[in-house]
């Protein structure tokens, strides 16, 4: 009964809240606010529960003699997830009660973000892909949603569209991997798909690539490189949504389903590819949240490489030290970015870090817990971030097919945390106000509202430090011995305080450092790639653009004119020719009306072939 509810109050949920918004606005938050809580209060109940994996199938529908099973699956793995999407969720919905209470569409606000919850929800506790692709397509549809919210400005409804056509090619491949997967095995049970991997009854090619379509999927719905600029125009919608993308649910879709087919991806022996792009792209998200002005552009790129560093650590052949690290992220970015919600709110929806400063006096609690939010990013112990990190680049290191770039890419961005969110910090709180009119403006957060929510995920991701190898076992389902390199922990805490010190001095003691830095062509040069994001996103414009749309729409225009139009016109003309010489020789006026006759539909039967071959 408790799943059947879990699997339906989203989605009746979010309708019947729209129903109560649009009679009375207030009501959307209540409806939304019991239903969060409840569907948290369920997972945790089947949490405390737990025993053995929940295995239930019905029959979905039948062609012919193929039948499509529904299945839900929830094992400890799900579960982690189910915790993480209610539980953030729920929060998210109550930060939400001053974060939008003075937006007038409140109850579309809610009932998406239910939706999205729901979506989530599916996609963790399905036994197939074929319901792992409808809770993914669904999650896909309520991100679109909630990012183009305010459509009625350009920006955000552009983001909208973006993150659609971004994650909707990843998508394409992912339902290729789906067909392939069925063809070969005759089941679509993810369970069964690991075990005929594992026992290599799958042609090695054709696993390798059907692995390689659902990492593309994954990168999509991940934001990892290429496919990563959607990530950060997201930021135009609300920060709220920023959080549940970025924290609860969308985000983290790409790496669950590696994790959930990690069988299948050791066997099909892709997880090199794996960590080879996701150390790509935990460099770049690293280096180029560096330089972003605005608070939640830097969140966004910190965003693309953590979870990289999760892939990385499934990528190196750690499902404990991925799947950990996915769930530290999870609760600290959710701080962070709600955290940034109430600044971005109390500073009169503010995002330029330097027209902020001294602000720790006004948003005090604020930012205590971000900074604990900072320090767990960081790989601060007893942080629950470091002891993720620390096993992530210890296996990488360990790991023959990884050590050398892999691992070194791996160590940069790791370390480069520490600049990037200290930065943002200081930037925020510390010093004097560089904006005095904004400073004097800044209001103090509810506590109940906004500083409780975010209270209970500092002492979360503080209280994850000290459960961490209890976390990797749960998850797994069995004892993680952890990776040890007696160097390794000394070293990376000598390197995270030096960049920290060296941040706090060209940010706090040194800040005219800074604009003689930028006025160097050189770093000024390197500046502007590190801020447009390496020019990806311009990159698969241009693609997009000059060799797909042009090259593609003139060839399929030529052919329309010169093959199709030419071979219609072709058979008008010798119609016509035809036509004149049966009416020079006809003897009645019937016997010209049956000729005609005959030549149009001679006509038309050529012009169908020809359709056909073309």
């Amino acid at each position: 009964m408790n799943i059947a509810l879990l699997l339906i109050l989203p989605f009746s949920g979010a309708v019947a809240t729209f129903i109560a918004g649009k009679i009375e606005k207030k009501y959307a938050f209540i409806f939304a606010e019991i239903i969060g809580f409840t569907l948290f209060a369920l997972v945790l109940g089947t949490f405390f529960s737990y025993s053995k994996p929940i295995d239930l199938a019905v029959e979905w529908f039948t062609f012919g003699d193929t039948t499509l099973p529904f299945g839900i699956y929830i094992d400890e793995l799900s579960l982690v997830m189910l915790l993480i999407a209610t539980g953030l969720g729920a929060l998210d919905i109550h930060f939400s009660h001053d974060y939008m209470k003075d937006d007038p569409d409140q109850a579309r606000y809610y009932a998406k973000i239910l939706f999205f919850i729901g979506g989530m929800i599916l996609l963790v506790s399905a036994k197939e892909l074929i319901g792992l692709f409808v809770g993914w397509e669904f999650m896909g549809l309520a991100s679109y949603l909630l990012i183009s919210f305010w459509h009625t400005t350009k920006a955000p409804a552009d983001a909208g569209v973006a993150a659609f056509l971004y994650t909707k090619f990843g998508d394409i491949f992912l339902f290729a991997a789906i067909g392939l997967l069925f063809y070969y095995t005759g089941t679509l049970d993810l369970q069964k798909i690991n075990l005929y991997a594992s026992w290599h009854q799958i042609p090695d090619n054709v696993s390798f690539v059907i692995a390689i379509f659902i990492f593309i999927a994954a990168i999509g719905k991940s934001g990892q490189f290429p496919l990563f600029p959607w990530l950060m125009r997201a930021m135009e919608g609300p920060t709220t949504v920023s959080a549940l993308i970025h924290g609860a649910t969308m985000v983290n879709s790409g790496i669950y389903i590696v994790a959930r087919m990690f069988d299948f991806y050791v066997a099909s022996e892709a997880l090199i590819v794996v960590a080879a792009v996701a150390s790509l792209s935990a460099f770049i998200g690293a280096t180029s949240a560096l330089v972003q002005n605005e608070i939640k552009k830097v969140l966004a790129y910190s965003t693309m490489s953590h979870l990289s560093l999760a892939f990385i650590g499934l990528g190196v052949g750690s499902l404990a030290a991925g799947m950990t690290h996915l769930t530290n992220h999870a609760v600290f970015k959710a701080l962070l970015f709600l955290g940034a919600g109430a600044v971005i709110m109390s500073a009169r929806h503010n995002k330029d870090l330097f027209r902020l400063g001294g602000a720790y006096k006004k948003l005090t609690l604020v930012a205590i817990f971000m900074a604990m939010g900072a320090l767990s990013l960081s790989g601060i112990p007893p942080f629950s971030g470091f002891y993720s990190k620390d096993a992530i680049i210890a296996t990488s290191l360990v790991n023959p097919q990884t050590f050398g770039l892999i691992s070194s890419l791996t160590i940069i961005a790791g370390v480069l945390s520490v600049a990037y969110i200290f930065r943002v910090w200081l930037l925020i709180f510390a010093g004097k106000p560089r904006d005095m009119a904004l400073h004097d403006n800044i209001t103090t957060p509810s506590k109940f509202w906004i500083s409780l929510p975010l209270g209970i995920m500092a002492v979360v991701t503080l209280a994850l430090g000290f459960y961490q190898k209890e976390l990797s076992s749960f998850i797994t389902g069995k004892e993680v011995h952890e990776v040890h390199i007696n160097y390794l922990l000394p070293a990376l805490l000598a390197a995270i305080f030096i960049v920290a010190f060296i941040v706090y001095k060209f940010y706090k003691s040194r800040p005219d450092a800074r604009n003689k830095l930028a006025s160097q062509p050189l770093m000024k040069s390197i500046h502007q790639v590190l801020y447009n994001g390496y020019y990806v996103e311009q990159m698969i414009t241009w693609f997009v653009k000059n060799i797909v749309v042009n090259s593609v729409a003139k060839t399929i225009n030529w052919i329309d004119i010169h093959i199709v139009d030419g071979a219609i016109n072709a058979m008008l003309t010798l119609t016509q020719k035809i036509f004149m010489l049966l009416s020079k020789t006809a003897t009645s006026k019937v016997s010209n009306q049956a000729g005609i006759m005959m030549i149009g539909l001679f006509s038309i039967l050529v012009i169908i072939l020809i359709g056909s071959l073309v």
